[in-house]
């Protein structure tokens, strides 16, 4: 084989290996990530497994897919057999490249956004349980990056792309489609998006839209005013009624990703929220602290730390009780 055609043979062989992943069921977190850097590391990997569900006769996938070990085709002779794809072929002898490569068609067509086998895909639910983030790419090329105890419902079709977002917290980088706007839904609210970077953080009481890149339209409601956000702003919704814009620095912002949080002047409950999301011990406060003014860089995952520095610094104290951990105001007042 020649230097030219040893690049070539390696990126049927890489195409055919993630083939094969795709076809053996759903990738975990870090399995996506690396497909992702795999198909943006050179256009022609993109292109490459577009021509798969195509020309499945040709030569060169045939050689590759031989070459490639252990073999691949009775790896998924035995997986789809095991149906992991819907309407997956039994087909009668492992040589035959054809009905294999029928069956993974679905699989691939279906991470990748294309060629879909209806107009409108059915809805599907992304969720993260307690302490637990999520790194997920979505039908149209588009990345979501959640937060603990965060929930989103995805419902793309040939005409539209709309994720409608319950609590927590979800990055968005939007791939651009101008004739498929992105819209995220949060009850009444809505944030509408081509092609840029944002972040929505969601509890029971406010919604906070930050821009990392681009811009996006925010309403608070159905008929209420549209506020064009651009990057380096964030604006608030509480009670369906919007904020003034508020400028942030993106060099020195701290968001969720980073595992810590920074406020300043927000009620103790705000975060008491954040910080639930990432313990196993539910965290409240009194009626009487609930809405402390509080500020600070507290570590999400670090409960115990967070807690301990609050109570030195504003005072209160902790109660265990059998819901979990209390806040509450302290009996005996701070030494100044």
């Amino acid at each position: 084989m020649s230097t030219a055609e040893q690049p070539e043979q390696d990126r049927y062989l890489q195409a055919a290996a993630w083939v094969e992943k795709l076809a053996a069921g759903e990738l975990d977190s870090l399995s996506k990530r690396r497909f992702s850097h795999w198909l943006d590391a050179d256009p022609r990997h993109r292109e490459l497994l577009l021509s798969m569900l195509q020309t499945w006769q040709d030569p060169a996938l045939t050689k590759a897919l031989a070459a490639y070990q252990p073999h691949p085709l009775k790896r998924w002779q035995f997986s789809l057999s095991r149906s992991h794809l819907a309407g997956a072929a039994i087909f009668p002898r492992a040589g035959s490249l054809t009905a294999v490569a029928c069956s993974t068609v679905l699989a691939v067509a279906l991470y990748l956004g294309y060629g879909s086998l209806s107009r409108t895909a059915a809805p599907y639910e992304l969720k993260t349980a307690q302490a637990s983030t999520m790194y997920q790419t979505l039908g149209d090329g588009s990345v979501v990056d959640m937060a603990a105890a965060s929930q989103l419902t995805v419902l793309f079709s040939a005409d539209k792309r709309q994720v409608v977002q319950g609590l927590g917290a979800a990055y968005f980088a939007v791939a651009k489609d101008k004739q498929r706007p992105f819209e995220v839904r949060l009850d009444q609210a809505t944030v509408v998006a081509v092609g840029t970077e944002f972040n929505i953080d969601r509890d029971p009481d406010l919604i906070d839209i930050t821009v990392y890149e681009g811009a996006v339209q925010v309403q608070a409601t159905a008929t209420g005013p549209r506020q064009l956000l651009k990057a380096g702003e964030r604006v608030r919704i509480r009670q369906n009624k919007l904020s003034k814009v508020e400028k942030v620095d993106l060099q020195q912002l701290v968001d969720w990703r980073s595992g810590w949080i920074e406020i300043e002047n927000e009620p103790l409950a705000y975060l008491l929220h954040r910080l639930n999301r990432s313990t196993d011990v539910p965290v409240s406060a009194s009626a009487e602290v609930a809405g402390l003014r509080v500020a600070g860089r507290f570590e999400l995952a670090n409960t115990q730390q967070t807690l301990q520095a609050l109570t030195e610094a504003y005072g209160l104290t902790l109660q265990q009780h059998s819901g979990g951990i209390r806040l509450s105001r302290s009996p005996y007042p701070l030494q100044q």
